[in-house]
């Protein structure tokens, strides 16, 4: 296979996977251990991937796929993770519940009752609504791919509440970078709801693993991870290195 078809092969497939092994590249491409080496140092260099141990990813900072894209990928691990955190949620609890696709599958699994929830996602109000719960929406920009309420008049509007729990999407968590999504708006709003609560709790698919974006997301308090089967498999080394609880351990 010519160089720059396998290039553009190895970047085709890590788009599909996010992240894949030396050997897995192997198989992809056909191709011998040194070649994928000598690959994946070019592409590096080149800015297209980051080679991290035992295989590759591809760079992805500040690109994010529109909400209605998301909600369609990796939907039994969503449901998964969702059934966990509802089950957290305790009678009475005031709640910040974030914009996001796995937040927005919690809702129909909450059994809780004389709850309150503040959300910036407004996909969400409609589902609490239906849920009989009584529901805040923060005020601000709206980001039109997320869905979400961002900007310094959010922040603000956050900062008047105080949460028993607050349930966070992330879109990275990766060893040297943590916590990270590709815009600081989402960001700053996700910091500030974790200083605003007693207990925050972090939704992430294994598709999340191995993940780095443009803006931290810092902590005081390590949250708590809320993932799947797969998601325990791929982040345990991560997890523990970035010293973030799993939940059930």
């Amino acid at each position: 296979m010519l160089t720059d078809k396998r290039h553009a092969l190895i970047i085709d497939v890590l788009a599909q996977h996010n992240f894949l092994s030396l050997q897995q590249l192997m198989e992809y491409t056909g191709s011998s251990a040194s070649t994928i080496r000598r690959d994946l140092t070019k592409l590096q260099a080149e800015g297209l991937l980051t080679r991290v141990h035992g295989g590759a990813k591809l760079v992805a900072l500040t690109t994010e796929p529109e909400l209605s894209t998301k909600r369609t990928q990796h939907i039994e691990e969503k449901v998964e993770i969702a059934k966990q955190a509802a089950t957290l949620i305790n009678d009475g609890d005031c709640l910040y519940l974030d914009a996001g696709s796995t937040t927005l599958e919690m809702i129909p699994y909450i059994q809780a009752t004389d709850i309150t929830v503040v959300t910036n996602g407004l996909t969400h109000v409609e589902a609490l609504l239906k849920q009989g719960i009584r529901t805040y929406i923060v005020g601000g920009e709206m980001k039109p791919t997320t869905m979400a309420v961002v900007g310094t008049r959010a922040v603000n509007f956050l900062k008047n509440y105080c949460f028993n729990k607050v349930f966070l999407g992330i879109n990275g968590i990766d060893v040297g970078t943590g916590l990270t999504t590709p815009d600081e708006r989402e960001a700053l709003m996700k910091e500030v709801a974790i200083q605003q609560s007693q207990q925050t709790y972090v939704l992430a698919d294994a598709s999340k693993f191995h993940q780095t974006h443009f803006a931290t997301v810092k902590a005081v308090e390590p949250p708590i991870v809320i993932t799947s089967e797969r998601g325990r498999m791929l982040g345990k080394e991560i997890l523990e290195t970035e010293n973030l609880e799993l939940l059930g351990g």
